[in-house]
């Protein structure tokens, strides 16, 4: 191999200590060695952190550092005029002086006024309409499942039936002239309802937790000092801190030299690493919003690989629908060009990863997923990303599924294999990197050895043999490390490991949550889901969507894992960061060598990656960006 091909695909040990360039680090493959990183280290006890730096919003880039600088973004903050706490406080309290008033009222207009006495009856007789049509509703839909919720069951019958929907803008027009007639006779009812509507106005008018913006950020790496910021516009707007992704969620690229920021709302540009903007531009993100776009922008050459849809004069676009497709496309690092546009399409949902096949770069790609992508044929491409033939496709393997899920991942490969997850029966297939040719598909479900929490004794134990059921994989978890395929468990606390050769599978179970101080035992908490106030720095909760709030491995996008030698790092939503033992011959309790907390329990959110450089770890959370590392004597 050239000397030229060994610096674009296997950076030096001497480049890999130092600096953390992109999301996967100097190699794009998440695996880096360098001088070992504190193994336990604790926010909430400041022990082994070096610094931290607050940041006003969430954001869900990963983090690239280069000599003393790092590089993040996070969403614009998000800023009401009102404080949504005391507003919410200020309803609740009119809310229910309203009610105390209505009461004494009612009583004595259905004596007196008989416009109000059937108003109030067909209101009255609306609600035992709605609670019948829900009641029905929701013993028709335990009766096909009884272990459901009946409170969450009725809340999604009244917000979808079309009934129970048509009574309640009855209901509101019925409420409106029955306050009429309250506020007309109480001038207490008639203060209180004006108080009340003034807040009910506030609360509309708050800005909504959908956005477009981004700000970048330049960090000192020695300090956590803030350098320089900017802001890259959007134009399709995407939940905020969503579970999945969000506008920020592209990693910063940098040389050293320059930076490049992508928003995946629609726009990216290039600055020098002391903030003078060299080239921007922009282009619109296919579908509705840039939501569950998990791509990793991805440098190599002279040219960031970016995923956008085709330009209106590409002849490919005849075969798209009604939705557009996504391609890798190569951006000219130094003019923002676009120099080529990958012969094969991406489903956004995929983290494309870089290697090297007989001294030649290039990036596993992969398509397939919910929601209607509409990207095809599903499957992986090995495609060229170096000479002439950039952009090619070395060869395409379709897994054969009706839904394959296989691509809600990061797209691990290496020389020798490639791998692709498939769920349902939940299997994995091994492909051989040159040809794509399947060699092994691995049974992930039956002769499994489980080492799992019993809560009688109070330990992990570890059973042979075993059939495993109802387990789904935690998307954009897998790492590959040392002739073994990992993942996390949604929903259960679990990390899977699999044999690559044999197939020889493994489920270890994972603490909850860690208590104690670090220089005594650690104690652990299992099975217990651990809510999220997901508030940002300023105090605000900005959860868009609520089911980030419902513990560590709840359904989402977790930050992908990092290896560092022989260690993996696996981080929860919860702010938990687990160190396994990627050369632990059995995979059981001992395999488990810290867990990690990046801040107090219940206040702390994370989607987010590790980054190392020079034996520190740079990490972040909703509210702050850390350092970890051993403070110097």
């Amino acid at each position: 191999m050239s000397l030229l091909l060994m610096l674009i695909a296997l950076p030096s040990l001497s480049l890999a200590e130092q600096n953390w360039p992109m999301a996967g680090g100097p190699q794009g493959s998440w695996k880096v060695t360098g001088p070992e990183p504190p193994l336990k280290f604790s926010v909430r006890h400041n022990h082994n952190i070096l610094w931290k730096a607050p940041l006003p919003e969430g954001g869900q880039s990963g983090i690239a550092v280069y000599d003393d600088l790092v590089f993040l973004t996070i969403m614009k903050p998000w800023s009401p005029k009102h404080d949504p706490d005391e507003l919410a406080l200020k309803q609740a309290a009119y809310q229910n002086r309203r009610l105390v008033i209505l009461v004494m009222l009612d009583d004595e207009l259905l004596e007196s006024d008989t416009n109000f006495r059937e108003l109030h009856t067909r209101f009255s007789n609306n609600e035992s309409q709605i609670d019948n049509y829900i009641n029905k509703r929701v013993e028709m839909l335990l009766a096909e499942d009884a272990s459901q919720n009946v409170r969450k069951l009725r809340e999604r019958v009244r917000r979808f039936h079309p009934k129970v929907k048509e009574l309640e803008v009855q209901q509101r027009r019925l409420t409106t002239q029955l306050d009429g007639i309250r506020s007309a006779v109480s001038e207490e009812f008639r203060e209180t309802l004006a108080a009340l509507n003034d807040v009910n106005e506030k609360i509309k008018s708050l800005p909504s937790l959908k956005g477009t913006d981004i700000v970048a950020y330049c960090l000192d790496a020695n300090t956590g000092k803030t350098h320089w910021t900017t802001q890259l516009k959007g134009t399709v707007e995407g939940p905020y801190n969503y579970g999945f992704s969000d506008s920020s969620s592209p990693t910063p690229i940098t040389d050293g030299k320059h930076v490049w920021f992508v928003n995946c709302s629609g726009s990216m540009g290039c600055w020098t690493v002391n903030g003078k903007l060299v080239w921007q531009r922009e282009w619109t993100p296919s579908a509705k919003a840039p939501f569950n776009k998990q791509f990793e922008p991805i440098m190599v050459n002279d040219w960031i690989l970016n995923v956008e849809p085709l330009p209106e004069d590409d002849p490919r676009k005849s075969k798209e629908g009604e939705r557009k497709w996504n391609y890798l496309r190569a951006i000219n690092k130094t003019t923002g060009e676009t120099e080529w546009i990958a012969e094969d399409a991406i489903t956004h949902y995929n983290t494309p990863v870089l290697g090297s096949l007989n001294g030649q770069a290039y990036v596993l790609q992969g398509r397939g997923g919910p929601h209607e992508v509409p990207e095809r044929p599903n499957g992986l491409s090995l495609t060229s990303v170096q000479g002439s033939n950039a952009g090619t496709a070395l060869w395409h393997w379709d897994p054969q599924e009706d839904l394959p899920f296989g691509a809600l991942a990061n797209q691990h490969w290496d020389r020798q294999y490639a791998y692709w997850l498939k769920t349902g029966l939940l299997k994995l297939a091994v492909l051989e990197a040159a040809t794509g040719k399947q060699v092994r598909e691995h049974d992930l479900f039956s002769d499994a050895t489980t080492t799992l929490f019993n809560p009688e004794t109070n330990q992990l134990e570890t059973l042979e043999h075993q059939t495993v059921r109802g387990v789904t994989d935690l998307r954009h978890t897998n790492i590959v490390a040392n002739g073994h395929f990992y993942f996390l468990i949604r929903d259960k606390w679990q990390v899977a490991r699999v044999n690559i050769e044999t197939g020889a599978t493994a489920y270890l179970e994972l603490p909850s949550q860690v208590h104690g101080l670090p220089h005594e035992k650690d104690e652990w908490t299992f099975r217990e889901v651990q809510p999220n106030d997901t508030r940002n720095s300023r105090g605000y909760d900005v959860a868009q969507d609520p089911r980030i709030k419902l513990g560590g491995f709840t359904k989402s996008f977790l930050g992908a894992p990092t290896v560092v030698n022989n260690r993996i790092y696996f981080t929860s939503m919860t702010g938990l960061v687990y160190v396994l033992n990627a050369d632990a011959k059995a995979f059981d309790r001992s395999a488990i060598l810290s867990v990690n907390d990046l801040g107090p329990i219940g206040e702390t959110w994370t989607v987010n990656s590790i980054s190392y450089a020079n034996g520190r770890l740079y990490h972040r959370t909703m509210k702050e960006v850390i350092c970890v590392g051993l403070a110097p004597p």
